[in-house]
């Protein structure tokens, strides 16, 4: 069984008729009752009562046909985000710091150094160290994406160079 034959088979049953059914798919209606047929005899079953017209669905016909409809949906789901994330190829991280006292700044040397291929832009504001760092990390490899991030944050995170100085006293 594959799409196609799902689509066709949905094509069939919303529209209780393969001439229409076969207009909507843009195909001739031999082929499109071969499909169907195909399908029929794939699963073992009967999904239409031809003696009826309009075609009905048989009672296994109805419990097929709401299960098709969902995974139509959600294939078409997949197929939309898959083709979203290749064409996002950028993420964005941003991290917030928070300032440690008047014109002290606590920013990792990690985040300097990360001027490496996987980051197209990092920007720093010194001035105003409430405000969020925002990165645009460009994943080379969807395999990659996850562990790259992963490891970014890991390495700001474990930032070897922070130090806690407690206030002093007058």
């Amino acid at each position: 069984m594959e799409l196609r034959h799902l689509r066709y088979f949905v094509a069939v049953a919303e529209e209780r008729n393969f001439t229409r059914a076969a207009e909507r798919l843009h195909i001739a209606q031999p082929p499109l009752s071969r499909q169907i047929q195909q399908l029929e005899d794939s699963l073992g079953v009967q999904l239409f009562e031809r003696t009826a017209r309009p075609l009905k669905l048989t009672d296994t016909g109805r419990f097929f046909y709401s299960h098709a409809v969902q995974l139509l949906a959600q294939s078409a789901d997949l197929e939309s985000m898959t083709r979203r994330i290749y064409e996002t190829r950028e993420l964005q991280i941003a991290l917030g710091l928070v300032a440690a006292g008047e014109g002290i700044s606590i920013v990792p040397s990690s985040v300097y150094g990360l001027k490496r291929d996987d980051v197209s832009y990092i920007g720093l504001d010194d001035a105003n160290l409430v405000s969020p760092i925002i990165m645009s990390i460009r994943m080379l490899d969807e395999s990659e994406d996850i562990s790259a991030m992963l490891k970014l944050i890991y390495a700001l995170y474990v930032e070897e160079q922070m130090e806690y100085l407690p206030p002093h006293d007058r």
